[in-house]
């Protein structure tokens, strides 16, 4: 919105759009996840 030349909510739809139907290699739910844990299971992920 501070740009002016974007609508609010804007982000959240595009959001969904830019995800649907992609398949991740490890998705990392930082809902309520400490972000060590977070890097714990990136970490595990990739070694």
């Amino acid at each position: 919105v501070a740009r002016g030349d974007r609508l609010a909510g804007m982000a959240a739809s595009q959001a969904e759009a830019v995800h649907r139907e992609v398949v991740y290699d490890l998705e990392v739910d930082t809902t309520d996840t400490e972000a060590l844990d977070c890097a714990r299971k990136i970490a595990a992920h990739v070694v």
